[in-house]
């Protein structure tokens, strides 16, 4: 209710309760007033639970509204948790499989050096050697 109805009505209940004090004890004009009174009081009151209850629905709203926020920014910082998670994954098994296939292609490629070397010292076939022939033995691109 509007602050200046509410001094009214209080005024009002003020000046009744102030006329009450005039009117004959018991008499029929008092007990009217006193109801007159009790009607007013209650009005008053029942805005001043309204009040109560709209104030109490505005913070309830925005506590409720803060949850959410709340559960809003958490799942956001467990979604970017997640991502940078497999991000780094993604990155971990790229940098796995590199290593693997550096350790499959570069002892191909010594391999392949070192019997290029040899066939084209074997190239005639005067000459053999046996430290050629032991490393052919040996050429395994394999994990031992």
């Amino acid at each position: 209710m509007n602050e200046e109805i509410r001094q009214a009505l209080a005024d009002e209940i003020l000046d009744q309760f102030n006329n009450l004090k005039n009117l004959d004890s018991g008499s029929k004009e008092q007990q009217t007033a006193v109801e007159n009174i009790t009607k007013l009081y209650r009005l008053g009151l029942e805005d001043v639970k309204a009040d109560t209850d709209y104030d109490e629905k505005l913070y309830r709203r925005d506590v409720d509204a803060q949850h959410e926020q709340d559960e809003l920014d958490k799942q956001t910082r467990e979604e970017e948790f997640k991502r940078n998670q497999l991000s780094e994954q993604t990155k971990d098994r790229y940098f796995r499989l590199g290593i693997e296939v550096a350790g499959i292609i570069l002892p191909l490629m010594f391999y392949a050096s070192w019997m290029k070397k040899g066939f084209k010292f074997e190239e005639t076939g005067t000459y053999t050697s046996t430290t050629f022939r032991g490393l052919f033995n040996r050429f395994r691109p394999t994990k031992k």
